[in-house]
């Protein structure tokens, strides 16, 4: 009977050690995103609006494209358009708790932001040419 609560022990600790391991802390990075809206400011002290994605298709990205962001901390920026489909790899690292950064390998990097309120994803970009028809795009990205 001592051999039996033994081996019970052993294995309930088996157990225990085992839904241990499942239980790392999932970043709220992790998932697949895609474009919700874009916001958008021509000018630097000017005005924001929502970009429409009729009148401001440029900015948008096909209704197909998205972030996947892996727990191990590599991503996929999956692009379609007209003319195909492709798949471009990444990396992304934790910052702090709402903050991660994100490289490619086109050279692509930048910060995205985890807004809690909206369980969103924002990337701003910033423009320092005078000539470009936006000073500031904040894209918002939602869970697929």
């Amino acid at each position: 009977m001592k051999l039996v609560r033994k081996m019970m022990a052993v294995l309930a600790a088996g157990l225990m050690a085992l839904s241990l391991t499942g239980c790392a802390k999932k970043e709220k990075i992790v998932g697949t995103w895609k474009i919700n809206w874009i916001l958008v400011q021509e000018e630097e002290f000017g005005d924001s609006h929502y970009a429409d994605r009729e009148t401001e298709a440029s900015l948008f990205e096909s209704e197909q494209s998205y972030y996947k962001f892996n727990q191990d901390g590599t991503a996929i920026h999956h692009i379609e358009d007209g003319g195909g489909a492709m798949d471009v790899k990444g990396t992304w690292t934790k910052i702090d708790d709402v903050t991660f950064n994100y490289q490619d390998e086109q050279g692509s990097s930048f910060e995205i932001w985890y807004v809690v309120s909206e369980d969103s994803l924002h990337v701003e970009w910033y423009s320092e040419n005078k000539d470009d028809p936006y000073y500031n795009i904040c894209y918002c990205y939602t869970h697929q």
